[in-house]
């Protein structure tokens, strides 16, 4: 999936000459999208591989292997058989054995702050948005269906509303030992090491680092645009940073990250 946020276009599948790249090459010269590894794809995706060490567009389906499962943490139906259910606790030892599989297999592994929002965002999804909306419930098949087979399951029914995910990520962060749950980097020995924390006030809390590693990972060329361009890029970064920076660090930050990012 690419997209351009300023024009309100996406593309699904790969690059379209319907969605343009941002002008005068800011970003690339090819419309990035959510695929391109170090933005919102990054490492320990409960859906792709790491960039480092094999296809990170593709769906890898060795998460869900169901001989691979965490035992112990499934609902009702248990784990032996494909109705297993999905709940808190499963996406929770799913998501600690996602985070220390790659830790030991990707020597470049990096669980950036961005990454960290993003991989507990991402279990939330599959969990809130992948239940079917007569049970409120998903299950392992359901979510083959969706991911593996990119197919709705038989019998699936969408949600009768909206649905939020409210404090969901948080429960199954909860659930994932707060050890591994930090920015952080395997060393040139393959040791997990701690990221160096950003500048003062952006090292106040997990929010203003995300603030902080959000900016340094967007093309710097946007602090420069004019006109309608430049309203945009205000409004967006205004709505980040009104979500995520809070009172601790509330500093207007613009865009310094590397041009082709």
């Amino acid at each position: 999936m690419r997209g351009n946020p300023f024009v309100n276009k996406i593309s699904i599948g790969g690059v379209s000459p319907l969605v343009p790249p941002l002008p005068g090459g800011i970003g690339g010269n090819a419309t990035g999208g959510i695929s391109k590894h170090g933005g919102f794809e990054g490492d320990a995706s409960m859906t792709r591989a790491d960039a480092a060490i094999g296809d990170n567009k593709d769906f890898q389906s060795i998460l869900y292997d169901l001989d691979l499962l965490p035992l112990g943490q499934f609902g009702d139906d248990g784990p032996e058989g494909p109705n297993t259910l999905f709940n808190v606790q499963t996406m929770s030892a799913i998501k600690q054995r996602n985070l220390q599989m790659n830790q030991m297999i990707d020597p470049e592994f990096h669980f950036t702050p961005i990454r960290v929002a993003g991989s507990f965002t991402e279990a939330a999804f599959i969990l809130g948005i992948f239940a079917n909306g007569t049970t409120n419930q998903s299950s392992l098949s359901t979510v083959g269906s969706f991911l593996r087979n990119q197919t709705f399951p038989s019998n699936w029914h969408r949600a009768a509303g909206p649905v939020s995910l409210g404090g969901l990520s948080g429960e199954i962060q909860a659930g994932v030992d707060p050890n591994i749950v930090v920015a952080s980097h395997n060393d040139a020995q393959g040791n997990l090491v701690p990221d160096t924390p950003p500048p003062a006030p952006f090292d106040a809390n997990p929010g203003c680092e995300f603030y902080f590693d959000l900016f340094a990972n967007m093309p710097a060329g946007l602090a420069n645009v004019t006109g309608v361009f430049k309203q945009n890029v205000d409004l967006l970064t205004s709505l980040v940073r009104a979500s995520v920076a809070g009172a601790a660090c509330n500093q207007t930050l613009v865009p310094f990250g590397p041009p082709d990012n």
